[in-house]
């Protein structure tokens, strides 16, 4: 990408998607998005001091710079870019700065997600730790799902939250998603359970769930064995799905789905005892596990307009 956006001139509401940290979760959404990007902010532009930006951060979105952040490559998208006017989007992420809207804690069950999404238990290696992962993540969703904690406020990752702030717009700032590649992991387990679904939702409903203790020792550990096993195979070719998973697999994974679908969907009807419905469900529900490699890449109307130089 050889044009460049002097750092003077990014607009607001341009979505900044800046290459990986030497942060280890930072490297991980890199490589298990397969994307060279990892992080999601958006510009306030000229209204605000050169390089403002509006981010979700542990522990909330916050006003922060991006001139901290020379080291990194920051992609520039405007959407529509004969259309300037994007401060709608910039006052409702300013709202929710003020709101305090919380981040989602260790952004372990998103990782856990993309793991899912991108076929990554597809490595027989990985499985066993994608398992833990997703383990542990039932009990940090049961923490973003309790009002005590988050006062009823919905907590989001960074690319989501932008991508939120444009729907809450309205219509002519959302944000349209190519059509996405399918979800072959998730089909996968779909068509495994419809094999004996008496027997399956027994076992995925009926028995009782030991979750993992959610502590900061836990998810550290789990995110540094998961960087170890991503590191040494990190530029293998793409994977794919098994012909046939563990059933211990199939039902851990098939839990932690159950569990996302109701941390994120108030009120939802469905049959409580149908996992396939709430796998359904998962998959209508893109928009809440959107990677910053899937606004990079797999966007109608976002335009990258070049890098940022930070020089300018």
């Amino acid at each position: 990408m050889s044009e460049k956006v002097r750092v003077s001139e990014l607009m607001a509401g341009d979505i900044l998607l800046l290459e990986p940290s030497e942060d280890k979760i930072s490297k991980i959404i890199a490589w298990v998005t397969r994307s060279e990007v990892s992080h999601t902010a958006l510009s306030c532009g000229p209204d605000k001091s050169t390089g403002t930006v509006i981010e979700e951060t542990p522990p909330n979105a916050v006003e922060d710079t991006i001139l901290t952040r020379t080291a990194r490559t920051a992609y520039v998208m405007r959407l529509n870019p004969g259309n300037n006017d994007c401060q709608p989007v910039m006052n409702i992420a300013a709202r929710y700065v003020k709101e305090e809207l919380p981040y989602a804690h260790a952004q372990l069950p998103f990782i856990g997600l993309y793991c899912i999404t991108n076929n990554m238990l597809g490595d027989t290696g990985l499985q066993g730790l994608v398992t833990r992962i997703v383990k542990l993540s039932m009990g940090i969703l049961m923490e973003l799902e309790d009002v005590v904690i988050y006062k009823g406020r919905e907590a989001m990752m960074c690319s989501q939250f932008a991508y939120h702030c444009y729907k809450e717009a309205g219509e002519g700032y959302e944000i349209h998603l190519k059509e996405n590649t399918g979800f072959h992991l998730i089909d996968q387990i779909i068509e495994t359970i419809q094999s004996d679904p008496s027997s399956y939702n027994n076992r995925i409903f009926n028995v009782s769930v030991e979750n993992s203790p959610v502590t900061n020792e836990n998810v550290d550990e789990t995110i540094n064995q998961l960087y170890e096993a991503l590191s040494k195979n990190q530029n293998e070719v793409e994977l794919s799905a098994p012909q046939k998973l563990p059933d211990d697999t199939i039902i851990e994974v098939t839990r932690f789905c159950i569990q996302f679908v109701k941390t994120f969907t108030k009120g939802l009807e469905t049959n409580g005892s149908d996992a396939v419905c709430y796998l359904q469900k998962l998959k209508d529900m893109y928009e809440f596990f959107i990677s910053p490699g899937d606004l990079l890449k797999n966007t109608v109307n976002l335009t990258c307009m070049g890098t940022v130089d930070y020089e300018g």
